[in-house]
């Protein structure tokens, strides 16, 4: 009796580390999924004014993106002093004092005060066409991009 209860619990701790085993190999590639590697720019406009720009996605499928410009380095993101855009890219041209930002029609999120000593003008890209032609040919209209995939 004491044999098969042995043999029986042998058998129930080997399916349990089968199991444990099996768990730590699916759930392996996912570990890439949420560790998130942002991408980081600082722009200097003409009067030495630092305009800091991360871009990142997370989630299980990855389609958690956002791209931040904010007048400090950015760790979270605060959406009472930043732009946010919740995209893959936007494209961005500084001439003197002014940060043009080209992105789509999308949820963005406007923060309530203004950048100090910078003058930010939002550009909505309102069709998949303009997304694309944008997408295809900024370096042509002589823009910037900034990207999740950078």
């Amino acid at each position: 009796m004491k044999k098969t209860i042995f043999i029986i619990l042998g058998i129930i701790a080997g399916i349990i580390c089968c199991f444990v085993i099996a768990l730590y190999f699916f759930f392996k590639p996912f570990e890439e999924i949420y560790n998130e590697n942002p991408i980081h720019k600082t722009l200097v406009l003409s009067n030495e004014k630092e305009i800091y720009v991360r871009a990142t996605y997370r989630g299980i499928t990855g389609d958690y993106e956002e791209i931040v410009f904010s007048e400090t380095p950015i760790t979270v993101p605060d959406k009472e002093k930043d732009y946010v855009f919740y995209t893959d890219e936007v494209f961005y041209k500084i001439s003197d004092n002014t940060l043009n930002v080209y992105a789509c029609d999308c949820d963005t999120s406007e923060p309530k005060t203004t950048f100090k000593g910078v003058n930010i003008i939002l550009n909505d890209l309102k069709t998949s066409s303009q997304i694309k032609d944008y997408s295809v040919n900024y370096k042509k209209y002589g823009l910037e991009k900034m990207s999740i995939y950078e």
